[in-house]
């Protein structure tokens, strides 16, 4: 991932996805988000979970709330039967399985192959793949 861009002092911010698990809480910030020993999946779960464009959010959801109901219920399953359980905050109708949509946009979207000169998945699709799938995703 590609950052902080400055033209004008000719500098760039790269973080590596390899480095996103050893993310940790700043010493001035211990409520933090700290990634130590996450998967990708979670990662990804925090990150749609604190809201994208793929979904409507859940308000009050931000980074930090998604990483620390994440750490807490494990998936995002339990984190949704928390939330609708607590009744604090409102739960958009199909959320669930909006979430999963968008889960495959970010594990499927389209990327031009240079090589193949031609639109590809950025991964294999997978069994579950169907029309509804490919017109959210973009075919």
């Amino acid at each position: 991932m590609l950052f902080k861009l400055d033209a004008v002092a000719s500098t760039i911010i790269s973080i590596s996805r390899t480095d996103f698990a050893s993310v940790t809480a700043s010493e001035s910030d211990s409520n933090g988000i700290s990634l130590i020993g996450w998967s990708d999946l979670q990662f990804r779960s925090m990150a749609i979970l604190s809201g994208c464009d793929y979904l409507p959010s859940i308000s009050g959801i931000g980074l930090k709330t998604a990483c620390s109901l994440l750490r807490k219920w494990k998936t995002v399953e339990n984190v949704i039967r928390a939330i609708t359980m607590e009744g604090k905050k409102n739960v958009p109708k199909g959320y669930l399985k909006k979430f999963r949509l968008a889960e495959k946009c970010f594990l499927h979207q389209r990327v031009y192959d240079p090589v193949q000169e031609r639109l590809v998945y950025l991964t294999d699709i997978d069994d579950e793949w169907d029309s509804e799938t490919e017109a959210y995703v973009g075919g």
